[in-house]
């Protein structure tokens, strides 16, 4: 990681990108670990990173920071705090529906596994109407491709 750091640090540039990826895998092997503190450090460094370059280069970032955000979700849900969670997982499902609008083969899948945890941390919070929408609609998500 340190090497990332330096990298990204003397070219930004250049290993931002790599710096991002590689926090993202750090939180998901902490998470493996059960050190789920370090794992939402992780997590939030990468958002950080992958949201500044998703400004200023949409097309190549915003995929990784709906990746990122889903991540973060996950590592707010595993502490126990579904408030901070939904937010992230609200942002993600926004840009992977648009994604998803302009290249569905490609993103419509990760659309219905944001929508299904979406739905289950509504479900956590007690919005069981908007909960169920969700999940029905990434069924409807998943049963278009089962049937393809």
């Amino acid at each position: 990681m340190a090497i990332y750091r330096e990298l990204a640090q003397a070219y930004p540039d250049r290993y931002r990108g790599d710096l991002a990826a590689s926090l993202s895998n750090l939180g998901n092997r902490f998470s493996e670990l059960g050190c789920l503190a370090d794992a939402l450090a992780a997590a939030q460094e990468a958002v950080a990173i992958y949201r500044e370059l998703a400004q200023a280069y949409p097309d190549r970032y915003r995929p990784d920071l709906a990746r990122s955000l889903s991540s973060l979700g996950v590592r707010f849900s595993k502490l126990g705090r579904p408030v901070e969670a939904l937010p992230a997982e609200q942002e993600a499902v926004a840009i992977r529906r648009e994604l998803a609008e302009v290249y569905p083969d490609r993103y419509r899948p990760e659309l219905a596994v944001s929508l299904s945890f979406l739905g289950m941390l509504l479900s956590e919070l007690g919005h069981s109407a908007e909960a169920a929408r969700m999940r029905r609609e990434a069924e409807r998500i998943k049963d278009d491709y089962s049937n393809t």
